[in-house]
């Protein structure tokens, strides 16, 4: 449970970290310090939720491989093999 919790956060951290979206943030940030911010550097911005967006991916990915090997060893199913 706790790493499914964890692959979700990473995948939110995806989200909203994607540099695409960065068009549908400032809108939503306006009037604010850190609108003012990402709307003065937005290159910058972009740069850095890229490399943030790229890591998230990576370690939601491998969450998610890490979840899969351990479902296929112990299934709920399985029967333990006799020594």
């Amino acid at each position: 449970m706790k790493e499914s919790a964890k692959k979700i956060g990473w995948g939110f951290l995806a989200l909203f970290s994607c540099p695409c979206h960065l068009v549908l943030i400032l809108p939503l940030l306006a009037g604010t310090t850190l609108g003012a911010y990402f709307a003065l550097h937005q290159t910058a911005v972009s740069v850095i939720l890229g490399i943030v967006f790229v890591i998230s991916l990576g370690m939601m990915f491998k969450r998610a491989s890490k979840q899969a090997k351990t479902d296929e060893s112990h299934d709920c199913c399985s029967v333990p093999e006799r020594k």
